[in-house]
């Protein structure tokens, strides 16, 4: 009998867990499993996406309202409405934190899910957390954390009390397991580590199929990428000015960034301030990044923390020497001076790595050779999700672990 899942996300935008979920839900094998997906607010680069034989499920209107259509409101709703806007103006600041007063508010009027499941994931830590728990019934849940949860600037006491209800706490490297073993050591048992996946068979596909527009004619300068979305975490104000100290160096060179995000029109009008419209250029969104990757010359990740970067990975899969500021969990992507490099984070020691790695072809080669000998994805992750989603070990085993059922 096939085992009942529910899987839900907040949204289907751009992200690495987003990306990551696709990817899943796609090599998930739907001989095991009936899956039913719940997008609580739909649409989105990677919706599209969802593979065949995934049910995607309605949200409540009213849990949809509470992680921000508020549009969704009908007059009489005025008084919440006000609240709500608030709480979501402060969480663009806060994040976490204020989605776990807006849980606190909303979850009365968020009605209880009535089918039932052998297995209810939270794929984001994100209200969906508290809602699985609250809200689901289901014989076995797993809530996932893909930060380093001491950054998230979250109330870890209201935390606790869903994380303790969990039969696993799911996050994506080691070192995010330590975060969360350290904030809370009386549930130490609940954490468990599952990386995302990467199949390098699908990137090095997608990444032959085109030759990117904005790199054409520029081919002398130096091309530098990075990726992510256009918040404080990801570091992008660093980058920018540390674009501009470039530019000041007499470096030749085009920074090109794939992403959305509220930080946006900061980015723009500081490129405008300081005349870098020729240096720096925001992309947008970008549905298959890859070729971006495939024919940059340097990837940059300037982050202020992650979890374990999915980017960051895939860049390695194609083989491209990375700079990486020094954030907490980066010694899960990258070993300094091996397969990237690893700087301070602040816009002159970016800088300073730029030009010292662009100049040194030599340590180029030597990390183009590491990434090409052991950077060949992850495929194999996708036991580790069978395993914890199937309860009975006789599943398990009648299932020959599938190699290349990965998209080709």
């Amino acid at each position: 009998m096939k085992r009942n899942i529910l899987i839900t996300m907040p949204s289907l935008h751009s992200g690495g867990a987003e990306k990551s979920l696709i990817s899943l839900l796609t090599a998930l094998p739907k001989d095991i499993f009936d899956i039913d997906l719940m997008v609580v607010n739909k649409g989105g680069l990677f919706y599209n996406m969802v593979p065949d034989g995934i049910n995607i499920i309605e949200a409540p209107r009213s849990f949809r309202i509470a992680l921000g259509r508020l549009y969704e409101m009908k007059s009489i709703d005025w008084g919440l409405k006000c609240i709500s806007n608030v709480l979501l103006r402060l969480s663009r600041l806060s994040n976490l934190k204020t989605l776990q007063f807006t849980w606190m508010m909303w979850h009365k009027i968020i009605p209880d899910l009535h089918k039932s499941y052998d297995v209810a994931v939270s794929f984001m830590d994100s209200m969906t957390n508290y809602y699985v728990i609250e809200k689901v019934n289901a014989k076995r849940k797993y809530l996932w954390v893909h930060n380093d949860y001491k950054k998230l600037n979250a109330y870890a006491p209201f935390d606790a009390k869903f994380f303790s209800k969990a039969d696993n706490v799911v996050t994506i490297s080691n070192l995010c397991v330590q975060s969360l073993k350290e904030t809370f050591p009386d549930l130490k048992d609940k954490f468990i580590a599952i990386e995302n996946i990467s199949s390098k068979k699908l990137i090095d596909k997608m990444a032959d199929e085109f030759y990117p527009e904005e790199y054409k004619g520029i081919e002398d300068k130096t091309i530098i990428l990075s990726i992510g979305r256009l918040v404080e975490q990801k570091g992008f104000d660093l980058a920018v000015k540390a674009a501009k100290n470039l530019k000041e160096k007499g470096v030749h060179f085009k920074w090109f960034i794939i992403g959305v995000g509220g930080v946006k029109e900061n980015l723009k009008a500081y490129i405008l301030q300081n005349d870098l419209q020729n240096y720096f250029e925001l992309l947008g969104e970008r549905p298959n990044p890859y070729p971006y990757i495939k024919y940059c010359n340097l990837f940059l990740q300037t982050s202020r923390f992650e979890g374990k970067s999915i980017v960051v990975d895939e860049a390695k899969i194609l083989n491209k020497p990375i700079i990486a500021t020094n954030y907490p969990t980066v010694k899960d992507n990258i070993q300094d001076g091996q397969n990237g490099i690893i700087c301070e984070t602040s816009p002159e020691a970016i800088a300073n790595a730029i030009i010292a790695l662009n100049r040194d072809e030599s340590k180029q080669r030597h990390i183009i050779s590491h990434l090409k000998k052991y950077c060949n994805g992850n495929e194999n992750e996708v036991e580790k999700y069978i395993k914890l989603f199937c309860i009975v070990p006789a599943l398990i085993s009648s299932f020959s672990f599938f190699k290349g059922c990965l998209p080709v």
